[in-house]
């Protein structure tokens, strides 16, 4: 099995496809850890507005450094420049999601699930090609 994902790791679209995951994974364990955030403080007793801030807030940290770390290990180079640029398009992209859902739901009376859906597959994918290309100017050190 490790032959076969050795091989598999030669071929550049393989590769790319596997950032993917491991982009989408710290995704979802993202996902996981704001959404506990919310409702920890939601039953504490917070108004939705300030425990969606601080879960949204904490989240795009947790994404950072496991996306700088892991994902893209760019962990020795400059974090000041990569932060400032990943909490841009962060809060950036979120904006756009949202106009995106107000869009689709509102106006368009799409299904709330599928508004939301088309927000989310829009976020992951623009948010992996710019922070793969801008924040951590990730490069593939193999060539096919």
């Amino acid at each position: 099995m490790k032959d076969l994902f050795e091989k598999l790791m030669q071929r550049r679209l393989f590769r790319e496809l596997f950032l993917l995951f491991k982009y989408g994974l710290v995704g979802i364990i993202n996902t996981c850890i704001t959404t506990g955030i919310f409702l920890l403080l939601s039953y504490l007793g917070l108004e939705y507005v300030l425990y969606t801030i601080i879960g949204y807030a904490i989240g795009i940290c947790i994404s950072f450094l496991l996306n700088r770390k892991y994902t893209f290990k760019k962990g020795n180079e400059n974090a000041t420049r990569q932060i400032i640029l990943f909490f841009t398009i962060s809060v950036s992209l979120l904006a756009i999601v949202q106009l995106i859902q107000y869009l689709l739901i509102d106006i368009y009376n799409l299904p709330e699930w599928l508004g939301v859906g088309i927000g989310m597959v829009f976020y992951t994918g623009t948010g992996f090609i710019l922070n793969r290309n801008i924040v951590f100017k990730y490069r593939d050190k193999l060539e096919d």
